[in-house]
């Protein structure tokens, strides 16, 4: 009777140790989980109730993550997708993957143009499953962070290019409208 983890159709005790409770059932005089969950073993009202998992919100099609993209190649950038935004981030990253035809509107023959490995961006998820297929067309999405591909420092978003405040090399990416970190006027 500790904190294990039950599955349903698990044995739990007999009708008459303790009654069902919720998230159980009764068969045959056995009570059993009806849920995943961890039981709980109530002493003083002599009932057994499994309590649920609490469910991980998972992404589905149609909402915006955030991601840190970890592998670059000629037609697919992999991406660490972090949460939803910066300050409600999963527990577990997922796996995202960024097709070439889905950075952006334009034409371009190889990823590289757009996205660099390190870049932190923000993308539509396509699907409702892993690994999540995702998609920064839309403005507001792509590249929200960048360092510089010489020396590291952070870019700098002015005007419509991303410029190094430390080398002064300027880099092309697929720059979203909310891109954090902005040159002053």
């Amino acid at each position: 009777m500790g904190s294990n983890i039950v599955l349903p159709g698990d044995y739990l005790c007999v009708e008459e140790e303790f009654s069902p409770g919720s998230g159980t059932y009764v068969e045959d005089g056995k009570v059993r989980a009806a849920i995943i969950g961890v039981p709980s073993f109530d002493m003083a009202s002599r009932r057994v109730n499994v309590k649920p998992f609490k469910r991980i919100a998972l992404p589905k099609a149609g909402d915006v993550v955030v991601g840190e993209v970890t592998m670059v190649k000629d037609e697919v950038a992999v991406v660490k997708v972090l949460g939803f935004d910066l300050y409600n981030t999963f527990k577990n990253p997922l796996t995202g993957l960024l097709h070439i035809s889905q950075i952006t509107e334009q034409r371009i023959s190889s990823v590289y143009e757009m996205i660099a490995l390190g870049d932190l961006i923000k993308a539509k998820v396509l699907n409702n499953y892993l690994p999540l297929l995702l998609s920064t067309k839309d403005p507001k999405l792509g590249v929200i962070l960048a360092k510089c591909s010489k020396c590291g420092a952070i870019l700098v978003k002015k005007n419509d290019s991303l410029v190094c405040p430390s080398c002064r090399r300027v880099e092309r990416r697929k720059v979203s409208m909310d891109y954090l970190a902005v040159a002053r006027r």
